[in-house]
């Protein structure tokens, strides 16, 4: 059952399940090879893997591409845990609708951490109205917490 629709792009977004991990893994890597701070792929891997267990998630697909983006969601913190999408669908609205159904489950605004190298990331969740809330982590791992609009 599609909980949002983009008709203009061709993708709904859904509940996950478990034979979308596959392709969630794959967006995964690759979104991670774009950030060499954030150290080992299979820890990360390890804290998707538990995520998704443990809390809700939804998945974007296109009927053609498959899943071309998630998100993880911690419901009682409305907090994200993970939003990734596919490099060849970044800028398609993807993480803004992942975002839209997550805020509407919850019923509140959302809150996530954003690595202080993502700078597009950022500069992405600000045009979208998020607000800088604290700087949490340290060193290589220091973040900036953002609150939705």
């Amino acid at each position: 059952m599609s909980l949002y629709s983009h008709p203009g792009a061709g993708w709904s977004v859904r509940h996950w399940r478990r034979d979308d991990y596959p392709q969630i893994e794959v967006i995964f890597r690759e979104c991670l090879a774009a950030f060499p701070w954030r150290g080992s792929a299979r820890d990360e891997v390890i804290r998707l893997r538990q995520s998704l267990s443990a809390n809700i998630a939804f998945v974007a697909e296109e009927r053609n591409a498959g899943v071309v983006g998630f998100l993880t969601l911690e419901q009682g913190k409305a907090y994200v845990p993970h939003v990734f999408v596919d490099r060849d669908w970044r800028f398609c609205g993807v993480g803004s609708g992942l975002l839209h159904v997550a805020r509407n489950f919850v019923g509140r605004p959302l809150q996530l951490d954003v690595d202080i190298q993502n700078e597009a990331a950022i500069e992405a969740y600000t045009a979208l109205g998020w607000k800088e809330q604290a700087k949490v982590g340290r060193g290589s791992r220091e973040q900036v917490r953002l609150v939705g609009p």
